[in-house]
């Protein structure tokens, strides 16, 4: 295992034991960059894990070129479109800066960036649950800004992308987990409307809805 290097990762967040969420950028070896939002797992006692499932994009870049930029937001609405940028009616257009330690570019004006080179995945023994690779950490950099007030419509807003890409994966599959998920995104959706109803977040819950909408026919 790698050892676990808790500054300045800690003070950006990435505790041992939980999971944060990311937005990662991996590049082809055709020099074509991707970015999805991505959950990154801090083991206790060892280092960055990711799970992208195989079939998704980002597995394909990993396998390619094993590196990868973990960019750090929040803002719930590059989530949304960095989820869904193939979903919709218009092309969604990304800014790359690059980075300074790995092939793959950062996702430009976010909040801070791991840049990783990626251990060979472990491949799972079910078919349908994601690989996990080890991150070996190459640059952290964390530009400095004043303390965020939270609030409740963030976490909503996000935690609602999160469900939205659940509920385009298990529609075929799994109706019942599809339909509890849908529910989740109904709260979610009223929650951000009654807390922060002109706001950035309203404005993803309503996209996030109506993409569930239209996409899973049966809803």
């Amino acid at each position: 295992m790698i050892p676990f290097n808790p500054s300045p990762l800690r003070k950006m967040g990435f505790t041992p034991g939980t999971v944060v969420e990311t937005i990662l950028s991996t590049i082809s070896s055709e020099g074509t960059p991707n970015v999805a939002p991505m959950g990154v797992w801090v083991q206790p006692g060892a280092n960055l894990v990711i799970r992208p499932y195989a079939e998704t994009q980002t597995a394909r870049n990993l396998l390619e070129v094993p590196e990868a930029v973990i960019n750090i937001t929040d803002d719930s609405r590059i989530f949304f479109n960095t989820a869904f940028k193939r979903r919709g009616t218009d092309t969604e257009v990304f800014f790359y800066d690059p980075a300074k330690s790995v092939r793959p570019p950062r996702l430009r004006g976010m909040l801070g960036y791991v840049e990783v080179e990626i251990e060979e995945p472990l491949k799972p023994e079910e078919v349908g649950n994601p690989l996990e690779y080890e991150c070996r950490i190459k640059e952290v950099e964390a530009p400095s800004r004043l303390p965020q007030v939270h609030s409740r419509a963030c976490f909503a807003a996000i935690e609602s992308v999160i469900h939205a890409t659940r509920i385009v994966a298990l529609s075929d599959s799994d109706p019942d987990q599809t339909e509890r998920l849908y529910r989740l995104v109904q709260e979610y959706h009223r929650l951000v409307h009654r807390i922060a109803p002109n706001s950035v977040h309203s404005g993803v819950v309503d996209d996030v809805l109506y993409l569930v909408q239209r996409l899973v026919y049966w809803l």
